[in-house]
């Protein structure tokens, strides 16, 4: 390597009034050949002080030659890295500390002691989702100890090249003799590992690491000063570092961190500023990009919150910048700071990018992890597929469960033509997967079925999310058959507001795609009529549900299993507004069809037994109303076993005939069981937990008082 043409000079003329001694040790650092430099015609005095490089002749390879250049340096430049002291305050950070860093103070503290042991320790690797604000952090503790360490050393360590690139840079600066001679940058690079070896008390922060394999053999050799590691990578650290993860801000340090930047004038910006950063997940990269945007284009934060929801790609993608000095910026908003990590994803195990894209239609919040396996046959694969999306800090990973953040999820939702992992199609393709992932998930019979209702609250967060992600026209027979379904889930729960919004989307959805004949539009009629009757909304059940019965005997069929729920259904709201003759005769004939069609264990034929024995305890046949209430209970407990909830229900229907026969105690034994059986399965303030606590209550008060008794009706339906 040659030096370059504008040092040649100085090495030239230091090397000439080197001694012999000095020459050869440069020689012997360098290797390079030296001569004094004793003619004059440079005007050098060849008896003064210092050391000369007479490089010789260069050769073209075309037969002609170039007189090389002699380098001249004083003395002292060639000295081992022992030798050379670092000048104080020497430091290479990239920004001034920042004005508007909010919280992280515990993290501060624990960087600040695990930096402080002695002698020194692993040092920390702070991991985390991009946009975090890893780089903040540590360029705010460097900022805050710039009087401990000297020299404190930021490098860029997204690659092996880059680490070496640092390196060499330090090595110029602590001794500029070094950027003088021709050296590669490896050599520049070793030169300055030799000082660090050589000295303590300084600090490297190796920013933004690639893996922990670009920076293990620096760290290895380097055990004098400190080290500071960012990086995305959250796992194979154990070896050489650390790991300290980094959290998103909390909600009260989210909000001063926009309200500092953009300075709003009244509570009413306050308020909406809440709502923003919980929309943008308290990612501090995103709420930054959000005040600096609010404050740069001049809008409230209102009209922000509107746009982002209006047009997420382009504001993921927009930046404060209005010109080319702002170029940093528009490279680190949220749309691009993931793009290379989704882009390597993608390239290194498709099924990675496919999982992503696909838990990008669900909520943010934890994902059972057997969905995953459901996307893949080889449970091997799948398990190297969330290892990378882990490593890669893009899923927060568990034993039991996958979260993705909401700013992941929504930037792997936003199609781009230009981009193969987020082309239009593929996008596409990825909502479909999601609406049959979550199908195939979801358990059957939700009104009913109280044991699946943990799996159920697991999911139901996704399956609300995937259908508020998509608009209405967007529906599918599987999105509405998610919608149908959740609306069962979330009557048995109590939540009927939301249970009829469901349903009726469902309603729409099959009535556009199938027509307002088909089975599945009467299915979800009978559900959506269901709603309304469990909210005490009865008025508005009462014609839904005539209109289901009548719609399925005319499309259908008298003897059609939709007919006979469409009919038990309407005979249960009869029951509920004590129209108990019509409803006793259409439960006489629905427990005859039942038993005809599908035979006495049937599921619906028991149900109509329950529903029948609970009718002719209405109208006072307590006599038939205990012996078919007797016969529901032992029929629950040999089908459905004697815990489930159906065989509790049927218990609780004939200790409230017990009551009302005044057979007290059987009664009470019945329903102090049922109390403790529901508050087992529904948790102790549940509807139906409540409704077994005022039984119970009512017929201890009766057995005491010998008063009529007066409870709420506790009968089974059907759907």
């Amino acid at each position: 390597m040659r030096p370059r043409p504008e040092t040649q000079q100085v090495l030239d003329s230091a090397l000439a009034q080197a001694s012999a001694a000095v020459r050869e040790r440069f020689a012997a650092l360098t290797g390079r050949s030296t001569q004094a430099a004793a003619d004059t015609q440079d005007g050098l005095d060849p008896h003064s002080p210092g050391v000369s490089i007479n490089t010789g002749v260069i050769s073209t390879g075309e037969g002609a030659t170039i007189d090389a250049r002699t380098v001249h340096l004083p003395a002292d430049a060639v000295r081992t890295p022992a030798e050379i002291t670092a000048v104080r305050g020497l430091r290479n950070l990239p920004s001034p500390s920042n004005q508007v860093f909010v919280d992280r103070v515990d993290v501060l503290a624990h960087l600040d002691a695990v930096l402080g042991e002695e002698p020194p320790t692993a040092p920390p690797v702070v991991h985390g989702l991009g946009g975090t604000g890893k780089s903040t952090l540590a360029l705010q503790f460097a900022h805050s100890n710039r009087d401990r360490y000297n020299p404190i050393w930021w490098i860029t360590a997204d690659s092996s090249v880059s680490v070496v690139t640092g390196l060499a840079q330090l090595a110029a600066r602590l001794n500029p003799y070094e950027n003088l001679t021709a050296k590669t940058s490896a050599e520049a690079a070793a030169w300055a590992i030799g000082w660090l070896q050589a000295h303590d008390g300084w600090l490297l922060v190796f920013d933004d690491a690639d893996s922990p394999q670009s920076i293990e053999s620096v760290l290895g050799i380097l055990a004098a000063g400190r080290h500071l590691i960012t990086s995305r990578h959250a796992t194979g650290w154990h070896r050489v570092a650390r790991p300290l993860p980094l959290a998103l801000l909390p909600p009260d340090a989210a909000l001063d961190l926009l309200t500092r930047i953009t300075n709003p004038s009244d509570d009413a910006d306050r308020a909406v500023f809440e709502r923003l950063a919980a929309e943008l997940g308290y990612l501090p990269l995103a709420l930054e990009q959000a005040a600096a945007y609010i404050q740069h284009a001049a809008i409230t934060p209102a009209a922000y919150l509107d746009r982002l929801r209006r047009y997420p790609a382009r504001m993921f993608a927009a930046s404060a910048a209005s010109d080319a000095s702002g170029e940093s910026d528009r490279q680190r908003t949220i749309a691009r700071i993931w793009q290379l990590s989704l882009e390597a994803i993608a390239g290194r195990q498709p099924l990675a990018g496919e999982i992503l894209r696909t838990f990008a239609w669900l909520a943010p919040d934890p994902i059972p992890r057997d969905l995953a396996y459901q996307l893949h046959e080889d449970p091997l694969t799948v398990d190297d597929a969330l290892a990378l999306l882990n490593a890669y800090s893009m899923i927060t990973l568990t034993p039991q469960t996958v979260t993705v953040h909401r700013l992941v999820q929504a930037v792997a939702r936003i199609p781009d033509a230009a981009r193969p992992h987020s082309a239009p199609v593929t996008v596409s393709q990825a909502r479909d997967r999601a609406a049959q992932l979550l199908l195939d998930s979801l358990p059957e019979n939700p009104l009913f079925n109280v044991p699946s209702w943990p799996r159920w609250r697991e999911l139901f967060p996704h399956a609300l999310a995937f259908t508020d992600h998509i608009g209405q026209d967007q529906d599918t027979p599987d999105t509405a058959s998610i919608l149908r379904a959740t609306s069962g889930f979330l009557q048995g729960d109590g939540h009927f507001d939301q249970a009829i919004a469901s349903a009726q989307r469902a309603v729409n959805a099959y009535e556009r795609i199938q027509g307002p004949d088909a089975l599945d539009t009467l299915t979800a009629r009978s559900f959506l009529a269901s709603a309304y009757r469990a909210a005490g909304d009865l008025t508005t059940a009462t014609p839904l549900h005539q209109r289901n019965l009548a719609d399925s005997e005319r499309i259908l069929g008298e003897d059609h299993p939709e007919t006979l729920v469409a009919r038990a259904n309407l005979a249960y709201l009869y029951a509920l507004q004590h129209d108990e003759a019509r409803a006793l005769q259409l439960h006489e004939r629905n427990l005859t069809d039942y038993e005809r069609i599908h035979g006495p264990d049937h599921p619906h034929t028991l149900n109509g037994r329950a529903n029948l024995a609970s009718s002719y305890r209405a109208t006072g046949d307590l006599g038939r109303a205990i012996e078919l209430h007797q016969q529901s209970v032992t029929d629950y407990a040999r089908v459905y076993g004697p815990d489930h909830s159906e065989t509790i229900t049927a218990r609780s229907n004939l200790a409230y005939a017990y009551q009302l026969a005044g057979d007290h105690d059987r009664a009470i034994p019945l329903h102090q069981q049922v109390l403790t059986d529901r508050e087992r399965l529904y948790g102790p303030d549940h509807h139906y937990t409540q409704i077994a606590r005022q039984l119970l209550t009512t017929a201890e008060l009766q057995a005491t008082e010998h008063e009529p008794p007066n409870a709420p009706d506790n009968r089974q339906a059907e759907e």
